[in-house]
């Protein structure tokens, strides 16, 4: 886990700048809004992939927690992201990459 910890955040906020854009161009009706639309939905899959890897690999957290921490992420998408970067991560990961 500890060659893919900055990677994962760094994805994530890819994926939120490019949800942002790609909101900006619907409401503008610029032409190519599908285009961001579906990096952004990418970028997003790539992150949501890197976030179960940290889930399913941590030894800090039980099965059951591991189950409800997947299917949180899966469903809720960027929601699931702001909330598992701001709270939940540092429980998943532990302490040993919060020295760096």
């Amino acid at each position: 886990m500890k060659n893919l910890y900055h990677q994962t955040k760094q994805a994530f906020y890819f994926s939120l700048v490019f949800y942002v854009l790609a909101i900006g161009t619907v409401l503008l009706k610029i032409p190519f809004s599908v285009v961001l639309v579906s990096v952004s939905l990418l970028i997003s899959m790539i992150w949501v992939l890197l976030v179960l890897r940290e889930i399913m690999l941590s030894v800090n957290i039980n099965m059951l927690e591991r189950a409800l921490l997947a299917l949180f992420v899966i469903l809720t998408n960027i929601l699931g992201g702001i909330v598992y970067f701001a709270f939940i991560r540092e429980r998943v990961i532990g302490t040993e990459n919060k020295k760096r």
